[in-house]
């Protein structure tokens, strides 16, 4: 009887517990960028469009700011102006307000958008890291970032950098592949085709585009039979016709001369050889899409991860579509206009914009100041160095919203915030290095993209007679000042004192698809007994759960995880499940956890960590900073607890 009731006191306990939380998370207005605590002083509408008004000077405090917005058209239908506004219908009065006032309109929407290449924003501005010496390999991949040229009507032009990934090519050698199928099926377009118009070119810009540059001791030089074609006017010229400062082609190759410092200079755009990471390249121009326009315009025209204007936010907001298409359309072009910022889900790692939430006077203000300063990111936008910047992947994005809300004021970009090595293009966080693309080598395996994520670690002194000083070995997991290593055909514990581990690179790869996924653990897993499959992918922080249907396992959910750190790494191997834990709160680690399936010894998937009353303590995710354990958003975590039963199947690679 007293176990029973025991019993009953937990779960009445736990669901007032759950509900509780619930209606905080439904009221609160905590966004990833303030401490802004629930305001229930609530705005009308005739309040917030006569304020909006006078705000932005549209009228005086003496006229009718209500009939002025009827006579602009901005009001939504059926609003009654004595009803408490909703965000929806403030940002439907918002932006049509913008819309229909010239003085508005010009400061906030440019009168033309471009969307060009990353090495086109290079030849017009001089800014980047991408330039004419680097690789045709390595260049690819850049073509991984676009930019957008917005030029406004006072002619100030903003650009921003965008990471946009092609939805098709995750991988250096797929780049290649992509260009080379691209030349086979169009022969006649494996040329030198420049984009460059025929007006003079400046110095500078000819400094950036032609990869030779030099003397001319005769006059012309390279004159082929005293004769130059022109590239765009497709006539020929004599050598005495030639103009400084204009593109002229001879043999497949292009010139361009101008005088610098009273000396003739030659520039042109040849095959080349250079040397990249210690590693000597050889270019050819024909094929690369600096110097050949079509190449590089197929390039662009290839569909990526998310659009490139305010649709994006549709991908992003998990709740965009609870309201109507008339308030959408409002919605999504005040986000990225960065007027109006979404609030990020502790529980469950998404982002909401609540169209239907009611707006308090707080918030109305805040957004009218953002309107006046019109010095405003998107949300997923960032400033370094009076350059903009967009991460338009959801991992990388959710893994910068997840740290902790202390953190966030202090998240910066270094000013050399990307780059490239032997490993891929990464982006510098904090002063942690961070890839967002990797070159993978394929070495014939189908599936060369799924390996598994190894800590490695260097002997400081010789260990017995069994690991010579200074070698490596392969670190499986810690326990107690022990780890259990790799070495050779040994597997053995070696206490922490003997041990160095070597950092390893942070990697932000996108998820496998629902097709690779499934070819892969189909393929692989011969043994399908357990109904359930959880495979965690500590390459990729990603968690594919999946379900057996006709003798065939399909994936149902993929989530973002937490991993072990390189000190504390996360057990590799098949396991099967042996336990739930509910919730459990360790004093050695002065952290507690909800939602856990227990794998193998003290090991489990649970959620983000908590304090001693089941609250989020530590919001982290996509990071590699856990005991050994993997984390999971709060929901995710549950939804593992209430739908998968012991015994299941898990494999962590």
């Amino acid at each position: 009887m007293g176990k029973s009731f025991s019993n009953f006191k937990k779960i009445f306990y736990s669901k007032l517990l759950i509900m509780f939380l619930s209606f905080l998370l439904a009221t609160s207005n905590l966004t990833i960028f303030a401490y802004a605590l629930p305001n229930y002083n609530y705005i009308t509408a005739e309040d917030f469009v006569n304020k909006l008004f006078v705000n932005l000077k549209i009228v005086d405090h003496s006229q009718d700011s209500w009939s002025k917005a009827k006579l602009l058209k901005v009001l939504p239908a059926g609003l009654n102006k004595k009803s408490i506004i909703t965000k929806a219908q403030a940002s439907y009065i918002i932006w049509y307000t913008i819309q229909n006032i010239d003085f508005l309109k010009q400061k906030f929407i440019p009168i033309q958008t471009n969307i060009i290449s990353y090495w086109d924003y290079y030849k017009q501005t001089g800014n980047g890291f991408l330039n004419k010496n680097m690789p045709t390999e390595i260049v690819l991949m850049y073509y991984n970032f676009v930019v957008i040229e917005k030029i406004y009507n006072n002619g100030e032009k903003k650009y921003i950098v965008v990471w946009n990934p092609y939805v098709k090519a995750h991988s250096q050698s797929e780049y290649t592949e992509l260009v080379a199928n691209f030349i086979s099926k169009n022969p006649q377009k494996r040329r030198i085709a420049l984009r460059e118009t025929s007006e003079k070119l400046t110095i500078n810009y000819i400094k950036r585009v032609f990869p030779f540059i030099g003397d001319s001791k005769e006059h012309f030089s390279t004159v082929f039979e005293n004769v130059y074609q022109s590239v765009y006017e497709n006539i020929y010229k004599t050598t005495n016709d030639i103009e400084f400062n204009k593109i002229y082609t001879v043999a497949e190759q292009a010139y361009c001369y101008f005088m610098e410092n009273n000396s003739l200079k030659v520039a042109k755009v040849q095959n080349f050889e250079t040397l990249f990471l210690n590693k000597k390249y050889s270019v050819d121009v024909k094929i690369d899409p600096r110097w050949n326009r079509y190449i590089e315009d197929y390039i662009m025209s290839s569909k990526r991860d998310y659009p490139i204007n305010h649709e994006r936010f549709k991908y992003m907001i998990s709740d965009i579509f609870s309201t109507t298409e008339i308030f959408q359309k409002p919605i999504l072009y005040l986000m990225d206009l960065g007027i109006l910022i979404p609030e990020f889900n502790q529980y469950d790692h998404h982002f909401y914009i609540f169209p239907d939430k009611k707006f308090s006077k707080t918030e109305a203000y805040e957004i009218f100041n953002r309107i006046s300063t019109n010095n405003n990111l998107a949300f997923d936008e960032f400033k370094v160095d009076n350059q903009f910047f967009r991460i338009d992947n959801m991992r990388f994005l959710k893994m910068l919203k997840s740290l902790p809300l202390k953190n966030q004021r202090k998240l910066n970009f270094t000013l050399s915030q990307f780059g490239i090595d032997q490993s891929g293009i990464y982006i510098i966080v904090d002063d942690t290095k961070y890839y967002i693309a990797e070159t993978f080598e394929q070495n014939g395996n189908l599936f060369y993209y799924v390996k598994p994520y190894i800590v490695l670690a260097k002997t400081k002194q010789q260990y017995k007679n069994l690991i010579p000083e200074n070698q490596i070995v392969e670190v499986w997991s810690y326990n107690n000042g022990r780890y259990l290593v790799k070495y050779k055909n040994l597997q053995l514990y070696v206490p922490s004192k003997y041990l160095f581990i070597l950092p390893k690179k942070k990697v932000f790869l996108s998820t496998l698809t629902k097709d690779e996924v499934e070819k892969f653990v189909n393929l692989q897993i011969k043994n399908k007994k357990s109904n359930y499959f959880i495979w965690v992918d500590l390459l990729r922080l990603s968690v594919y759960l999946m379900k057996k249907e006709n003798n065939r396992y399909v994936l149902i959910r993929t989530m973002d995880c937490t991993a072990g750190a390189e000190h504390t790494p996360t057990l590799r191997g098949y396991f099967k499940s042996k336990a739930k834990i509910y919730k459990l709160y360790v004093p050695k680690y002065e952290a507690g956890l909800m939602y856990g399936l227990v794998y193998y010894g003290d090991y489990m998937i649970h959620s983000v960590t908590t304090d001693r009353e089941g609250k989020i303590a530590d919001n982290s995710i996509l990071k590699r900073i856990s005991h050994g354990c993997i984390r999971l958003s709060m929901s995710d975590a549950k939804y593992i607890y209430d739908h998968i039963p012991v015994g299941s199947v898990v494999w962590v690679n």
